[in-house]
């Protein structure tokens, strides 16, 4: 009878318990119900609730989600060379591992390792032999070195130091300033006093003249343009002893030129490009009329003309040409093709002779015509991954390529065009999900007839400020702009429309079907791909000392909750509720006025990503709430002074 009693108290007592926890979740669940929606419009400002809304706000975010997964070995990673005057060392900026490399040519091994922080990019050494000038691309520096003793002797501020020369005699060095799109003089170390000349978007390469009178400087991003415009970059052609501009030579629907070398004569220059056409919907892509490389010709004279030598052939494409070399006669050119894995080797007296001798009218036809490369390419030389810059010996024998992925350099005999020998520069044979996704990201091999790779819209995983027409939603009906992917490693979902939860939906079968028109990333390669992508950091943070006071006076107005008159904003108007750190974005959709909800994308690396919105309609931060949010669809700024709405650009270039 005891157990019998037991038995029910405890049936009793269970059931009591159940009841008591289904009455209390019931209960929480109304009050939830009840509670969520104020929740949610005092946090979003918005009235709906998205599905697993929660799990963007209340999240953990790793570490400094920004910065990138760059655990692991640290690769060379060359990124910039200059042979000595006498032709016995070869200067390897390894921008991997924070180090300026010497390497012995005659035994062919590294000699002397310097620490040369902030990432080195470009490199070069006076015609004396004196001087080493190294750009240091993320510490905004660049630093003056003695050849002989590689210690510093001194340096001077610029902002994202991209590729540069030095006079024959050391005492003047002339640097592309990628973030403020200007190329930069400065007088010898000991008397610094740079000047700054404006140049197109994105300066990257600089080349000096054999009786330094020229600067050449190739910009590697169009100037933006409204949807539906044709865009161009230029070649800017820059008096060295005045400091000015004396010819913007227009480079029409191409961009991308990362490599620019002036013949010794001074009558001309060369420059790798990739011919765009954005205007076409991608269905282009299976008829090879996308993009494909070109060898740019620009008359340095007055008036001179620019002509585009395509490099690819009919049915075999070369893509993401990189450095340019030509041999000190002036009779073959070297163009180092990224995303191909090989260096062209082409005669430029084929090309004067077509210059020469064609109308106008022929030249631009020449233009788009695959065929014509068989006139003037003389040889492919295959490389090891990612051939990038390019260096001569003094006699213009040898031909010293950075294999940038391979950590080595190739070294070609420019008689024979074949490579003879390959420079270890001591990197690490380990090869992780990142270096591999790496090698997948520069690889055009995966594209219908390597017309193209992931870099070629995304340089350096940043953005190619180009407005395309992906088909999928309709010919003409989908013009977006090309979104960055630094930073984005936790900014899901992805995709202007947001419809992709995640980088692999991003990067699969979708994306091989709409861009490369081939077979998707086998699955270990589209693992190491998303790895790769989300490995990217930002760019570092870049505004001058002098800005300081008018960033945080930015930084107030982006985070006010009331306007100039006092009154309190609508909570969807103020731009941190849909920008909020620390990924600055919701990771919710968003009408601002645009035709449509579209994705909100994150601030970072924001300054230099224009155009902006969805379709790039705005051409500056400035358009998007000037021109294209009249009625504060876009965050209220109506409001704003001149000099407030100064102050916000600022700011949100600082990001």
């Amino acid at each position: 009878m005891r157990l019998l009693i037991r038995r029910r108290w405890i049936r009793w007592s269970l059931t009591g318990i159940v009841v008591l926890v289904l009455a209390g979740s019931v209960t929480a669940w109304v009050a939830a119900r009840t509670w969520l929606p104020g929740h949610v419009l005092e946090t979003t400002g918005r009235p709906e609730i998205p599905e697993g809304l929660c799990s963007h706000c209340h999240r953990s975010v790793s570490g400094s989600a920004q910065a990138g997964s760059l655990e692991g070995p640290s690769y060379v990673s060359p990124a910039g060379l200059a042979v000595s005057p006498d032709g016995v060392s070869l200067f390897v900026t390894a921008s991997g591992a924070d180090q300026l490399l010497e390497v012995d040519l005659s035994s062919g091994t590294v000699v002397r390792v310097v620490e040369i922080p902030g990432g080195p990019h470009g490199v070069d050494v006076s015609a004396d032999g004196a001087r080493l000038a190294v750009s240091r691309r993320h510490d905004d520096r660049v630093t003056i070195l003695d050849a002989g003793t590689l210690q510093e002797q001194g340096g001077f501020d610029v902002t994202e130091p991209l590729g540069l020369a030095l006079s024959a005699a050391g005492d003047h060095v002339f640097v592309a300033d990628g973030f403020n799109n200007a190329l930069v003089v400065a007088g010898s170390p000991s008397a610094l006093f740079p000047v700054r000349v404006v140049a197109g978007n994105q300066p990257y390469a600089v080349d000096l003249s054999a009786d330094e009178s020229l600067v050449a400087v190739a910009n590697r991003l169009v100037h933006p343009v409204p949807p539906g415009v044709l865009a161009s970059s230029e070649i800017t052609l820059v008096d060295a002893r005045q400091r000015r501009v004396v010819g913007r030579r227009r480079l029409e629907s191409a961009h991308l030129s990362e490599g620019v070398v002036i013949s010794r004569d001074g009558s001309f220059a060369l420059a790798g490009i990739v011919r765009f056409r954005n205007l076409l919907p991608l269905t282009q892509v299976a008829r090879g009329a996308v993009m494909n490389s070109a060898l740019a010709y620009v008359e340095t004279r007055p008036g001179g003309r620019v002509v585009q030598f395509p490099l690819d052939e009919v049915n075999a494409y070369f893509a993401d040409p990189s450095g340019v070399a030509l041999t000190p006669d002036d009779r073959v050119a070297f163009v180092a093709h990224a995303g191909a894995n090989v260096v062209t080797a082409v005669d430029v007296q084929v090309l004067s002779d077509l210059v020469a001798a064609s109308s106008e009218m022929e030249l631009a036809a020449l233009a788009d015509d695959l065929g014509a490369s068989a006139q003037y390419v003389v040889a492919r030389i295959p490389t090891m991954a990612l051939p990038k810059a390019l260096a001569l010996s003094p006699s213009g024998d040898r031909l010293y390529v950075a294999e940038q992925l391979a950590d080595s350099v190739a070294v070609i005999d420019t008689h024979s065009f074949k490579v003879i020998e390959r420079i270890g520069l001591g990197g690490p044979e380990e090869l992780t999900a990142e270096r591999r996704g790496a090698l997948v990201f520069h690889d055009a091999s995966v594209t219908f007839q390597s017309q193209f790779s992931c870099r070629s819209c995304h340089p350096d995983g940043h953005s190619d400020a180009l407005i395309w027409d992906f088909e999928i939603d309709g010919v003409g009906q989908n013009l977006v702009d090309t979104r960055s992917l630094l930073g984005i490693r936790e900014t899901a979902p992805f995709k202007w429309n947001g419809k992709n939860p995640d980088l692999k939906t991003q990067c699969g079968p979708r994306f091989a079907r709409v861009l490369m028109r081939s077979d998707p990333f086998p699955r270990d390669q589209l693992s190491d791909l998303v790895a790769y992508i989300e490995s990217l950091p930002v760019s570092p943070a870049r505004i001058p000392d002098e800005l300081a006071e008018a960033r945080e006076r930015g930084r107030r107005v982006f985070f006010r909750t009331r306007t100039g008159n006092g009154e309190e904003m609508p909570k969807i108007r103020r731009c941190a509720t849909c920008h909020r750190p620390p990924l600055f974005t919701d990771r919710l959709s968003a009408d601002v006025g645009t035709g449509g909800r579209f994705d909100t994308p994150h601030l970072f690396g924001v300054g230099t990503t224009a155009p902006y919105l969805h379709d790039g309609r705005a051409l500056t931060l400035e358009e998007i709430w000037t021109v294209h949010s009249p009625h504060d669809e876009h965050g209220a700024a109506n409001d704003l002074t001149k000099i407030e709405l100064n102050d916000l650009v600022i700011y949100l270039r600082s990001l």
